[in-house]
């Protein structure tokens, strides 16, 4: 008896010590799990034929889980996407649509189904079927590239139609649809052999339908489908190859589309002599404007100073005129929509905010100053220097009104010598900005490096339109060692329109040029830096870039990254004291895809 005791205090010591020694296993872990859930069952199978379901189940080897749901896709759409959940190791996506006759559906789940411990990914995961006797298996893959800056779009899907029809974006979902990937890839399965219209748009709402105010990109012509083929890419293969560059690809430009009607948003009276009419878009047309005052009388349209913003979508009108009124009216023409959508001239009258001038009686004087230096006001000048680029561009003038007069007698130019001394007087010019009528530009005739130059500017040396007179000012500059930068020359051939072109560092345009004929182009005082230099084609000539138009058809401007001669390098490198001469064919630039 005493030997079954012990057989059995013996046996029971065993299990314990093997149970402990599993317990020490379990607590270690053992080796990470780092494969992928497999498929067991798919319900409908892959390119199974005649389907009439209503949902699909996949089936695991192990438990999953659903991550980023907004990976999961159905092409064609139907009008409510699936709920997707998990049960056990299934993974069910159930729809209340009713599957068309003789269609083939893609289920894109992506990378959406993982493992439920380490969250595996299943991989670009795709289930494809048909409701009729044929599978549809061709394929169009694609890139999409924000049109200016080149950078790849969040939340972009990419359309397909099999009809060329302007509407069809804006009032009908697509025949199919895809996600376009985070790196601007994308790839459309379960097409028919027939050509496709393609058409990227943001979907903030996700009806797959293009609504005003999303970002937006189209191909000009429609796209035949391929087949698959042993060499077919996934978008998974697209993100994860970092060598090739798939220029082959077609690529979709996008664009953010100015859709705003046309109105006056806003309009006040800023001084006394300022009026600024607001617009809700850029270019109004302006056919006429005319100013009065509560009698009725109207002001010197001769004396009043126009100035447009740069879009033009704001107007500044300044008063030159001999007295301003109080009460200030304005009737402007101008084209607007009206409630059919038809642009045509629109009448206003205009009614600005009375401006009291202040009553100098009761402001209270300043300590430290005389009754005569509180009452008379003076022009302020706001000097504006880059040194490094001041040599190319002068500096600028700033004043808070238009000017009505320069007396080039009272304003100076010295230059020092080597060692800041004995300043000697030099030619100079003072131009009008363009864009900005309180802007002057205030240049040398020549500028010598590695000098030291003094701008005066004696008191009454400039008027504006209330009449003030500025102070006495000196502002010294100094000019950049040429030595010390860089010195880039574009040569550029078959111009065939003006070209913007902008110096890219740091995704920041440090300079920007124009041109519109052959020959060489200097960007002088770069600093030594790796640099892009970006291209536009501006075929219209207003100085800058052009976004497209879905509902017009038209394309944004073309903009293209200079590339060296192995036709890859974009990001170049610019040395200390080194002048580079680049040859710029700009119909082969552009002809490049």
């Amino acid at each position: 008896m005493k030997k079954f005791i012990s057989y059995i205090i013996i046996s029971i010591a065993v299990v314990c010590a093997s149970n402990c020694a599993n317990m020490t296993n379990s607590l270690s872990g053992g080796p990470k799990d780092t494969t992928a859930p497999a498929i067991l069952q798919e319900i409908p199978k892959y390119d199974e034929t005649n389907v009439n379901v209503k949902q699909i189940e996949i089936t695991f080897n192990e438990y999953v889980k659903i991550k980023d749901r907004q990976n999961f896709i159905v092409s064609p759409p139907l009008k409510s996407l699936p709920s997707i959940f998990t049960r056990g190791k299934r993974v069910i996506a159930q729809f209340d649509s009713v599957l068309s006759p003789n269609t083939t559906y893609l289920f894109d789940f992506g990378n959406a189904i993982v493992d439920l411990n380490e969250s595996n990914p299943l991989g670009d995961y795709r289930l494809r079927f048909s409701t009729g006797d044929i599978i549809d298996s061709l394929h169009l893959s694609g890139r999409a590239r924000h049109a200016f800056t080149f950078d790849s779009v969040k939340n972009m899907k990419v359309l397909l139609y099999k009809s060329d029809v302007d509407s069809l974006p804006f009032t009908t979902p697509p025949d199919a649809v895809a996600l376009v990937s985070a790196k601007g890839f994308f790839v459309v399965d379960a097409l028919k052999n027939q050509p496709y219209r393609v058409i990227t748009i943001e979907d903030k709402n996700s009806n797959n339908i293009y609504d005003a105010g999303e970002m937006a990109g189209f191909l000009d012509s429609m796209i035949m489908p391929v087949t698959f083929g042993a060499d077919t890419m996934t978008v998974g293969d697209y993100e994860r190859d970092s060598v090739s560059t798939f220029n082959y690809l077609p690529l979709v430009r996008i664009f953010q589309e100015n859709i705003s009607k046309q109105y006056l948003a806003e309009y006040k009276r800023e001084q006394e002599r300022k009026a600024v009419l607001y617009f809700a878009q850029n270019y109004p047309e302006i056919h006429s404007i005319n100013f009065f005052s509560n009698d009725s009388v109207a002001l010197d349209a001769e004396k009043i100073i126009t100035e447009k913003s740069f879009f033009g979508d704001t107007v500044t009108y300044w008063f030159a005129n001999d007295s301003v009124p109080s009460k200030m009216y304005a009737k402007i023409v101008y084209t607007k929509p009206d409630s059919a959508g038809n642009e045509v001239p629109t009448d206003a009258i205009l009614k600005f905010k009375d401006f009291v001038k202040p009553d100098k009686a009761k402001q209270k004087q300043k300590k430290g100053q005389s009754e005569e230096q509180n009452e008379i006001p003076k022009l302020q000048i706001a000097t504006r220097v880059n040194e490094t680029l001041v040599m190319e561009t002068g500096f600028n003038l700033v004043f808070t009104a238009p000017l009505t007069n320069i007396d080039y007698e009272k304003i100076n130019l010295y230059q020092m010598d080597e060692e800041g001394k004995n300043p000697k007087k030099i030619a100079f010019e003072i131009t009008p900005d363009t864009n900005n009528l309180c802007n002057y530009i205030f240049n040398a005739n020549k500028w010598e490096s590695g000098l030291t130059y003094e701008a005066e500017f004696l008191a009454g040396a400039f008027s504006d339109i209330y009449n003030l007179e500025n102070d006495s000012v000196r502002k010294k500059i100094q000019t950049p060692n040429i030595d010390k930068f860089s010195t880039i020359k574009l040569d550029f051939t078959n111009v065939e329109c003006n070209c913007i072109v902008y110096l890219i560092r740091n995704k920041k345009a440090v300079q920007t040029k124009h041109t519109d004929t052959n020959g060489m182009l200097t960007i002088s005082f770069v600093e030594p830096d790796t640099y892009t230099i970006k291209i536009v084609e501006d075929k219209n000539n207003n100085k800058r870039w052009d976004t497209g138009s879905l509902k017009l058809r038209r394309q944004p401007e073309r903009v293209k990254l200079y590339k060296l001669e192995d036709g890859k390098t974009t990001a170049i490198k610019f040395r200390q004291g080194w002048e580079t001469v680049l040859q710029v064919d700009v119909k082969k630039l552009f002809d490049e895809k």
